[in-house]
């Protein structure tokens, strides 16, 4: 394989690839061009939305990556949902013969999910239990959730779905990440996880759980700012946007498979 090097990122639930605008902006200073596709669903009606799901989202992804790969070596950059379909990408780049990943940056990536929302309380106690029955998903209902503050919108700007959460979409990404955990150890790449301490969905021992359980070289670092607004938002909270961005570049640039950013300004 031979060529630029480039960089897959893929968004978040609910989101767009703006949220990923700091560390794109240092992937490509670095000399990587950087893909960001808008998932399906993102970014039009609430009804596309809610009609699109986990295996839509996975489709698109892989559907980019292969069409990377056969360019140059592919950095993966996930966020949140993202780094579930990175990983999904790893998966399949094994099961179908595609080249392996340079690596992969995952952001409050949840292997396992602790979402404290009110409007959902009990659904996310019994999630680990319903992910794994034949649970039709269909069935869940959207609910309606409070819009957040201006104060978090000011220390952590994000734009998306923020009032409507289907049920039915963490159950998918639950279901998910259930089954990739055991694909973990066989993942060669290296990983770099980053996320805030006050992360309330994606809990900081999951970065305890990304380093026991993956196969390759690894490091995580959980960011303690004192805003405790947007801890899911570790790409664009005022105190780790520029933090992260940093790490991810520096990342880059540690890439065997990407030696020809090694040294680059």
């Amino acid at each position: 394989m031979s060529g630029a090097p480039c960089c897959l990122a893929l968004h978040g639930l609910g989101g767009s690839p703006e949220e990923l605008a700091a560390p794109i902006a240092a992937l490509e200073a670095a000399g990587l061009r950087v893909e960001a596709p808008l998932l399906p669903g993102h970014g039009a009606s609430e009804g596309a939305y809610l009609a699109s799901g986990y295996a839509d989202w996975r489709a698109l992804a892989l559907e980019r990556y292969r069409a990377l790969c056969g360019r140059g070596p592919v950095l993966l950059l996930g966020y949140s949902l993202g780094g579930l379909l990175a990983l999904e990408i790893a998966r399949q780049s094994q099961r179908l013969g595609l080249p392996q990943p340079a690596g992969l940056a995952a952001l409050s990536t949840p292997l396992t999910f602790a979402v404290r929302a009110r409007e959902a309380a009990l659904f996310f106690r019994l999630l680990p239990l319903l992910a794994r029955l034949p649970f039709p998903g269909r069935l869940l209902p959207a609910l309606r959730c409070p819009p957040r503050s201006e104060a978090s919108r000011a220390v952590a700007p994000w734009r998306g779905f923020e009032t409507c959460l289907h049920l039915r979409h963490v159950l998918e990404m639950e279901r998910a990440a259930r089954g990739l955990r055991p694909w973990l150890p066989r993942f060669s790449m290296p990983l770099l996880f980053m996320q805030l301490r006050h992360d309330d969905r994606c809990a900081p021992r999951n970065a305890a759980l990304w380093l026991e359980l993956w196969g390759g070289p690894a490091r995580a670092e959980i960011l303690a700012p004192r805003s405790r607004h947007g801890g899911h938002l570790v790409t664009t909270h005022e105190e780790s946007r520029d933090i992260v961005a940093a790490r991810t570049a520096d990342f880059a640039r540690s890439l065997p498979g990407l030696a020809s950013l090694n040294g680059h300004g």
